[in-house]
């Protein structure tokens, strides 16, 4: 399979190339980037017979490729996905899928008038850790879900195009779309409304939200809770945790840990869950080890040699733009915000 890589930032070369590399009868066969010194560092981890463009819009004239990973700014992924499926290619997108509803929809129709597979960058699915959180929970060894939370103190995002509300579409948008994502995925249920609360209070330098908390309810009561802080530079350990009729689950990102308590019986369960191997790591500007990744690309092959529907699809991402989208409103009209609002654009 032939794939092309649409951004070859730090981004794009340490989390997609370097896993891409490692995948068998695959080929980086060309990049993107407009840095020079972007592409040079591409060609010194594939090899010199990569080719290079400046343009994303050049490479996807090439005829032998199969697919692309797009890994441009967030406001570029509507344009370059809907090139690329219109081009004849299969399209793996970095998150949000989109900054608002309408270039959801629009890309989301692209694919399916293209007949080619759509999976959008949600790796947090494919991390081990939550994997086994979510048959936990499917499972039933927490009862009937009821609460869910997701708290990380971390240090600011990488500085540059990220502190523009324009091209990121906003910090929870941003940031925030894969713990969205990982809420409606174990939730299994339709978020209905939004209240959110943040602002910029430390980090005056740039547009974005420094700082949110985010409460979601979903249908027949079940909640969600958000809260996240870019001015905590040391630890930055992402807790995510559930709780339900019989006990309840917590996980901490970094540490690899999962913890299940029981509440009918004294029980209390710990598990250190690790990947397979470094291939889906790198660390984050902030020290950060992320995951899931390399799982994220193999699946996406798989998808698109089996012509099967991805497990993170664009409707599921749909999804989780859209709850971002009602915390960032809620948070600007200072009132509740109907998922369902936002869904109809």
């Amino acid at each position: 399979m032939n794939i092309g890589l649409l951004g070859a930032g730090w981004f794009g070369r340490e989390a997609h190339l370097r896993n891409l590399l490692k995948i068998d009868d695959v080929e980086v066969t060309a990049v993107s980037s407009r840095s020079g010194e972007s592409l040079s560092a591409a060609k010194e981890l594939a090899g010199d017979q990569l080719q290079t463009f400046t343009d994303w819009r050049e490479l996807l004239k090439i005829d032998s490729l199969d697919a692309v990973i797009v890994a441009l700014t967030n406001d570029q992924h509507h344009a370059a996905a809907i090139a690329a499926l219109e081009a004849g290619k299969h399209v793996m997108c970095e998150k949000p899928l989109g900054i608002n509803i309408r270039e959801c929809d629009e890309i989301i129709a692209a694919a399916e008038a293209a007949g080619k597979v759509l999976q959008i960058g949600h790796e947090m699915r494919f991390q081990r850790l939550y994997g086994q959180m979510k048959s936990m929970i499917d499972g039933g060894d927490i009862g009937d879900l009821q609460l869910m939370w997701c708290r990380e103190f971390r240090g600011p995002m990488r500085p540059g195009w990220r502190s523009s509300e324009a091209l990121t579409g906003g910090t929870i948008v941003e940031k925030n779309v894969h713990h969205i994502d990982l809420f409606n995925w174990m939730m299994a249920t339709k978020p209905v409304r939004v209240s959110a609360h943040g602002g910029t209070n430390v980090l005056t330098d740039r547009e974005i939200l420094d700082n949110a908390q985010v409460l979601i309810e979903y249908e027949g009561g079940r909640r969600a809770n958000l809260e996240l802080c870019l001015f905590a530079p040391y630890g930055g350990e992402c807790e995510i945790g559930a709780c339900g009729s019989l006990g309840r689950i917590d996980t901490k990102n970094q540490a690899l840990q999962l913890v299940h308590h029981r509440f009918d019986l004294p029980d209390r369960t710990e598990r250190i869950l690790a990947d397979e191997g470094d291939a889906a790591n790198f660390v984050d500007s902030s020290g950060r080890v992320d995951r899931g990744i390399g799982p994220e690309l193999i699946h996406f092959v798989d998808c698109v040699r089996e012509n099967t529907r991805p497990l993170n699809d664009g409707e599921a991402a749909r999804l989780a733009v859209a709850v971002c989208i009602a915390a960032q409103e809620s948070i600007k009209r200072k009132e509740t915000v109907m998922v369902d609002e936002i869904l109809q654009g």
